[in-house]
Parts: structure tokens; C-alpha cells; sequence
């Protein structure tokens, strides 16, 4: 009772969604990267793979659950004063974090990245971060039929973790297709003592230059389910060639998926003195972005709050939710947010 009231006093006074959220300063001089629906992790080993790929261990606090093999966490951290989350799959099953204390994430670093660019350099042990409650229904569910694991690029990691905790739970045979560049495939020690101990498992690491059709090597016959996890238009061809031979398909989808915007409407957004043009049909982060207004990016996605500020009048309508707004004083997300009236905002 008394944090609802709290929370409610914050967003009516202090211009924030909790009261833990305000006080994080203080608790932070105690308690190194404490912020509020966060988790606190421990930064524990992070050494470099082939390909740009990076391997980080963390030791989440005592609080965190373990996840189901195949989920996944946002991963939050401090960059040059901004805090930024993207999200990753746990590369390691749940077995194997309850007999460790840890978690293992691959994550494929962009030399023109706004976050996977400076990894290398601010992940340090003993540091510490921050990670979400694990999430996702990208999870095993085959266990009484074939299935074939579809994975390109960084993709493979979902299916590390799924293939170490099920493997031992069915006689069916599991075989994995591992799309990357060449010498770039990871975890294939993992993947190799897997198919020994393993009888109903099999593996091939494929390039596209090899097996430029993705398709070749499912066969039909076992009338396998599908899991695929890879770049967006990997995945569309392995779930069009799923739908044609009415396999069962299953795939993995980061982010937040947003619906189609059809308004063409165009409105006047008041920012501080200045009045902005913006259209319904684009969320609000993107277009200001372009007009290089003073905003904060985070994920982009509506998780980590870095983009919200306070709405002073007119509706948005948040498109994770599909709620519209009061006209009233509020806060919102831009990166979820989309104008359908004439706005004041205060970034």
C-alpha cells in the first residue's frame, strides 16, 4: 500500500514512474548499478570469439529466476553517462545456471553500433550491470515428435541452451542446421561433444555460399517441427518453405513488433518554444531523431524508459499496449508512442 502511494506521489510530483526509481542515486552509492525493476549482474568473464563475437558470464543476484531454455533478457549497462539495453539470449541452459550461480550471453558486436560497438571496452569484471527477468516463448515443445533446428548468424544461441537442457528429455531425433560465415560458427566444441553423447542429435555448419538454398537438408519425410532463429529474412524463407509443407514452425523475434501505421494525418508537437511537424504514421522516437531534437535512445523497444519524457497535453497512443493516453500531464515513451492529436511536450 504504502509503494502505491509512493509511486503515485512520484508520478504526480517528481515526474517519475516510481519511487525507488527517484531515490536510485542514493541507493546506488551502496549498491553499484542498483536501479529500480532492474536485477543487478555481476560482470564475471568476458573474453573474445571468432567472427566479433563476444562471450560474457554474469552473476545475477540472488533475487533472479532462473529462465527457460531459448529465452531471453535485456541487458542494460552505463555507457558514457546514458544507460542503453538491448536484448540477448541466454546461451546456457537452466541446468547449467542452477549448478553455477552464472549465465552466459554471445553477443555479435558492430563496429558501427551504438551499443555492441563499445562492449569490449566497458565490459570489465568485476563490474557490474544490469539485466531483466528472463522472457520469451521461443522454448522447446517437440518432445514427442522429430524437430529440426534452423539457425543463422547469432541465432545459434537459443538453440545451445534448448539443445543442452531437452536433448536428454527424448529419443527423437534432433538434427540443427547452423547458417554462418565462414570460420565464424561458434560453441561448435559444445555442439560437437553434444552430437557424441547424443545419438538422436546431428549437426551441419552450412554456409550460404555452400547451400545457398536454406531449405536443402530439411527433410520432409520426418515431418519435423521447425526452429528457426536468424536475420529477419533468413527466417521468412524457413517459415514460408514450414507453411508450404505444413510443418509445425516456431522462431524467435527480438524487440517489439509494432503495428502498422496507415494514418496519414499530420500534427503540430510544441516542444519547449518550438513547434514540430510530425506524422501519425511513424513513432514519435524516429521522427525526432531525425530532426535532431535532444532525445535519449535506449532500446527502442519500450523496455528501458531512456526515451521518456513528460507529455503536458494531447493523446499519444502507446502501440505496446494499443492504450491511448489522457490529455493530461503524463509521461511516455517516444519510442513507443504515436501522436493522434496536436502535442506539448518537455523533453
Amino acid at each position: 500500500m504504502l509503494t502505491s502511494v509512493l509511486d503515485q506521489f512520484s508520478k504526480w510530483f517528481l515526474h517519475h514512474q516510481s519511487f525507488a526509481a527517484y531515490i536510485e542515486p542514493l541507493i546506488q552509492v551502496v549498491k553499484p548499478a542498483w536501479r529500480a525493476g532492474f536485477f543487478r549482474a555481476q560482470i564475471v568473464d568476458v573474453h573474445a570469439l571468432s567472427g566479433q563475437f563476444l562471450s560474457v558470464t554474469l552473476k545475477p543476484n540472488k533475487q533472479w529466476r532462473a529462465h527457460i531454455a531459448g529465452q531471453h533478457i535485456s541487458l542494460t549497462l552505463e555507457l558514457n553517462g546514458r544507460l542503453l539495453t538491448r536484448v540477448f539470449t541466454i546461451a546456457c541452459s537452466p541446468a547449467q545456471y542452477k549448478a553455477t550461480g552464472l549465465l552466459r550471453v554471445l553477443i555479435k558486436t558492430n563496429e558501427q553500433g551504438r551499443f555492441t560497438a563499445q562492449l569490449q571496452s566497458t565490459l570489465k569484471a568485476p563490474s557490474w550491470c544490469n539485466i531483466s527477468a528472463p522472457s520469451g516463448d521461443f522454448v522447446f515443445k517437440s518432445w514427442h515428435k522429430a524437430s529440426t533446428f534452423v539457425a543463422g548468424g547469432s541465432g545459434i544461441t537459443p538453440m545451445l541452451a534448448m539443445l543442452s537442457q531437452q536433448l536428454a528429455n527424448t529419443q527423437h531425433t534432433i538434427k540443427l542446421l547452423y547458417f554462418a560465415k565462414a570460420n565464424e560458427h561458434q560453441c561448435v566444441e559444445e555442439l560437437a561433444a553434444l552430437a557424441e553423447r547424443y545419438a538422436h542429435f546431428s549437426y551441419l555448419l552450412l554456409t550460404r555460399d555452400m547451400s545457398p538454398q536454406l531449405t536443402t537438408h530439411i527433410n520432409i519425410d520426418d515431418n519435423p517441427d521447425i526452429y528457426c532463429c536468424g536475420p529477419a529474412a533468413f527466417m521468412q524463407k524457413i517459415a514460408h518453405f514450414a507453411n508450404q509443407h505444413h510443418l509445425t514452425y516456431y522462431q524467435e523475434a527480438f524487440g517489439l513488433a509494432l503495428p502498422s501505421l496507415n494514418d496519414d494525418s499530420q500534427f503540430t508537437v510544441k516542444i519547449n518554444n518550438d513547434h514540430h511537424d510530425v506524422a501519425a504514421n511513424e513513432v514519435l522516437l524516429t521522427q525526432f531523431e531525425a530532426k535532431k531534437l535532444p532525445v535519449q535512445r535506449g532500446c527502442g523497444i519500450g523496455i528501458c524508459h531512456q526515451c521518456q519524457c513528460i507529455k503536458k497535453t494531447g493523446v499519444v497512443r502507446n502501440l505496446k499496449t494499443g492504450e491511448l493516453s489522457d490529455n493530461g500531464e503524463q509521461l511516455i515513451q517516444l519510442c513507443v508512442s504515436q501522436a493522434v492529436s496536436d502535442l506539448e511536450l518537455q523533453l
